[in-house]
């Protein structure tokens, strides 16, 4: 049987399977991957009406990409490069962000 439970959730798909053993653990995980593909394929049709009725316009999508995008970055470089702690990484990366962000929008 093909695996794509692990590729997309990784050691969680592990977990599940050490938990309800491996028929069991490859069905859940796979109704998971199901389940987030037909969720983002829902999201994906009714992004005109998720943009139009959410109060969120393209602004505030932009705003939280930039945000996921640099503290990705900023993460990155901490722990591959600077071989910081991971949680640390996504403290120290997380709190840069929003602090550059807060003095952009507050000195502009």
């Amino acid at each position: 049987m093909i695996d794509v439970a692990s590729l997309v959730l990784g050691s969680f798909q592990d977990t599940m399977v050490a938990a309800f053993g491996d028929t069991f653990g490859w069905i859940i995980g796979h109704i998971i991957v199901l389940l987030l593909l037909m969720s983002v394929l829902w999201a994906a049709q009714n992004r005109n009406h998720i943009l139009n009725e959410s109060g969120w316009g393209y602004s505030n999508l932009q705003d939280i990409s930039l945000i996921l995008i640099l503290t990705g970055i900023q993460y990155l470089i901490y722990v591959s490069l600077l071989e910081f702690p991971v949680e640390a990484s996504l403290g120290v990366s997380l709190f840069v962000t929003m602090s550059l962000r807060w003095h952009i929008l507050v000195l502009e």
